[in-house]
C-alpha cells in the first residue's frame, strides 16, 4: 500500500498538472482572440485615416481650383480666355453696339491739365457702369474722375499716364472689377470676336494717329477709349476725348494702325514733352483690355 507521503505528493503533481493546462488553455485564447481585436481598430484608424486624407485632397482641389479661377483674369498672367475656344470667323457676328453709357473725359467742358490726362479714368467709369447696369450723368462722372485722380496721387503718388498694366490694376482696386485681362491684337477680327461675345473692349492708342476731327490739333500723344461695337469695316467707340464721342466710327485700319500702349510703367515719362511721348507711344505693344460682365 501507498504510503500518506505518496498519495499527498500523486495530490499535488495533478494539481501542478491542472494549473499548467489552464494556463495554457488562458494564453491560447489570449492569442487567439487579440489580434482580432487589434486587427479592427487598427482597420478602423486607417479608415478614418483615409477619410481625412481625401477630406484634406477635395479641400485642397477646391482651394487650386479657386486660386486658378482667379489667376484666370490677373494682370500677370496675362490670360485671353477667348483663346482658350477657338470663335471661328463665320461665328462672329455680323453687327454688335453694346449698351455703354457715355462721358467725356471733361465732364463739365473743363479742359485743365487733370482733365487732359483723364482718359483713362473716363473708361474705367464707362466700363464700371456698363458693368453694373447704371446710367452715368455729368455730376457723377465728374466726381468719379475726381475721385480717381485722388486715390493714384494718395496710393500711388501722382497722377500718370497709365498703361493697360496699370489700368487694369486701377479697375480692381478701386471698382472691384474682376472679370478683366488684356490680350494681344494682331488683327480687327481678334477685337470683333470679344466684342461677339458680349465683352467690352479698352484700347490704349496713339492718339495723334486716330485723326479725330474734334480734337484739338495735333490730338493726343496717348489717348484710351472704349470699342462698344462694330459693323462692317467699321468700329463703334465711346471716344472720352470729345463731347461728340459717344458712338463715334473709326475706320477699322485707322483704328488697328493707332493701337499702343503706353510704354511705360506708372511715374515714367512725365518729363517727356507732347511730341516725344507720341514718338515713344508708336513703341508700345498692340495690345487691349478686356472686360466682362
Amino acid at each position: 500500500m501507498k504510503s500518506d507521503g505518496q498519495k499527498k505528493q500523486k495530490i499535488m503533481q495533478k494539481i501542478v498538472i491542472g494549473f499548467v493546462a489552464l494556463a495554457t488553455v488562458f494564453v491560447f485564447d489570449f492569442w487567439l482572440f487579440m489580434p482580432h481585436q487589434y486587427s479592427s481598430s487598427s482597420d478602423s484608424q486607417q479608415g478614418v485615416q483615409a477619410e481625412t486624407t481625401e477630406a484634406v485632397k477635395e479641400e485642397e482641389k477646391e482651394n487650386k481650383d479657386t486660386q486658378t479661377q482667379t489667376r484666370d483674369f490677373s494682370v500677370e498672367t496675362r490670360v485671353s480666355k477667348v483663346n482658350q475656344e477657338e470663335v471661328t470667323e463665320e461665328k462672329i457676328k455680323e453687327h454688335v453696339n453694346l449698351d455703354v453709357p457715355f462721358t467725356v473725359q471733361a465732364p463739365l467742358a473743363e479742359w485743365d491739365d487733370l482733365h487732359n490726362e483723364a482718359c483713362e479714368e473716363a473708361a474705367l467709369i464707362m466700363a464700371a457702369y456698363w458693368l453694373t447696369d447704371k446710367e452715368l450723368n455729368v455730376e457723377e462722372a465728374e466726381n468719379k474722375i475726381q475721385n480717381l485722380v485722388a486715390w493714384q496721387e494718395r496710393n500711388w503718388g501722382g497722377h500718370y499716364d497709365l498703361n493697360v498694366k496699370t489700368t487694369i490694376t486701377l479697375a480692381q482696386q478701386y471698382f472691384d472689377v474682376e472679370r478683366i485681362y488684356f490680350t494681344r491684337v494682331d488683327e480687327a477680327k481678334d477685337i470683333r470676336r470679344e466684342l461677339g461675345q458680349g465683352k467690352l473692349v479698352i484700347v490704349p492708342t496713339a492718339g495723334r494717329l486716330l485723326n479725330n476731327p474734334y480734337y484739338k490739333t495735333p490730338g493726343p500723344a496717348y489717348h484710351m477709349l472704349i470699342i462698344k461695337g462694330y459693323e462692317g469695316k467699321e468700329f463703334i467707340t465711346n471716344d472720352p476725348g470729345t463731347k461728340k464721342g459717344k458712338d463715334f466710327v473709326y475706320k477699322e485700319d485707322v483704328l488697328l494702325s493707332a493701337i499702343h500702349d503706353w510704354p511705360f510703367e506708372k511715374g515714367e515719362g512725365y518729363e517727356l514733352d507732347k511730341d516725344q511721348k507720341a514718338e515713344q507711344v508708336l513703341k508700345g505693344d498692340k495690345i487691349m483690355i478686356v472686360v466682362e460682365k
